[in-house]
């Protein structure tokens, strides 16, 4: 008897685990857009002004003329482009970031009408009360010890399987940076070429073609980013001790990226600068990965300690 309600209330806690996680997300998701339509608009302002900034710069005054014959123009005018080119990637990047999490708000919704999720904490209720009536009728020290372990059991799994879910998702961002160093990789080439080579038109379609591609690549790298972060603060609502993933430290990743591609003057050293900080996010997320195998397999050896505990009382 006590077996059979375990198990149906293993089915329970499975379904409520994963409604609770969806709820999460939608509220997680809701306030990352909340975020970064502020950031977005900020970004917008940015770019208004940086685009004056530069169309001041272009029209005619003396003190134009005078920075033109003294060679100072064309140094400011390449500073003021590149405030706002960072302002416009920055922008872009909210905007593309705002629709992706609109669509996953609604994918959200659709899994919130699941038939298995109604009245689900009812039947969560009245299966407890039952599991407590039979263990209190059935006044026995391994009947209270039993449910004991099946109630670890079940938290364990549910450990297990939010731990999984994090170690897939930073599987996914790892190749996610990966791939966006091997387009700044590309990017870097073909800005020596343009560099040190006078690599000419040809060079500079090329080398600002790999940069487009760059763009997209960080971009999803920041989605697979957010989405390992969720991951994460799901695995800390199971109470994983010492793994530390403080809220949103991934998920301004791609304004860091574009800051650093467009706030020095070098091409070449700007995509150094991008080059170093995807490297360090990358070197972070191999550290939590590595952090999250370890646990994954401590909570195995807990499992199996606990197995045994059943089955020395069952035998």
């Amino acid at each position: 008897m006590l077996q059979q309600l375990d198990d149906q209330q293993a089915e329970l806690k499975f379904e409520m685990d994963k409604r609770d996680k969806v709820l999460r997300r939608q509220i997680a998701l809701q306030e990352q857009l909340e975020e970064i339509g502020i950031r977005a608009g900020r970004y917008y302002r940015k770019l208004q002004k940086e685009t004056k900034d530069v169309d001041k710069l272009d029209r005619f005054s003396f003190l134009n003329m005078f920075r033109t014959w003294t060679g100072k123009q064309d140094e400011i005018r390449l500073k003021e482009l590149s405030e706002m080119t960072a302002a416009e990637a920055k922008w872009r990047e909210a905007q593309m970031m705002e629709e992706t999490i609109q669509a996953d708000l609604s994918e959200i919704q659709t899994e919130l009408n699941n038939p298995n999720w109604q009245n689900i904490d009812d039947r969560w209720s009245a299966i407890i009360k039952e599991k407590e009536e039979f263990i209190f009728k059935n006044n026995l020290p391994e009947c209270r010890l039993l449910g004991e372990l099946y109630e670890e059991r079940s938290l364990l799994t549910t450990l297990q399987r939010e731990i999984e879910e994090a170690m897939k998702a930073g599987d996914v961002a790892k190749r996610s940076l990966q791939f966006a160093l091997k387009r700044l990789d590309n990017a870097e080439g073909y800005s020596t070429w343009d560099t040190f080579l006078g690599g000419g038109f040809i060079a500079t379609a090329l080398k600002h073609g790999e940069l487009d591609d760059t763009e997209n690549a960080i971009h999803k790298a920041q989605v697979a980013l957010q989405n390992f972060q969720t991951e994460l603060l799901d695995v800390k609502e199971v109470q994983i001790e010492n793994l530390q993933v403080e809220r949103g430290s991934f998920i301004t990743f791609a304004d860091y990226v574009f800051d650093d591609i467009f706030s020095e003057w070098s091409l070449h050293s700007r995509i150094k600068s991008s080059q170093k900080h995807v490297e360090e996010t990358l070197n972070q997320v191999i550290t939590t990965c590595d952090e999250l195998e370890k646990r994954f397999e401590m909570t195995e050896d807990k499992e199996k300690q606990i197995r045994k505990k059943i089955d020395a009382i069952l035998g």
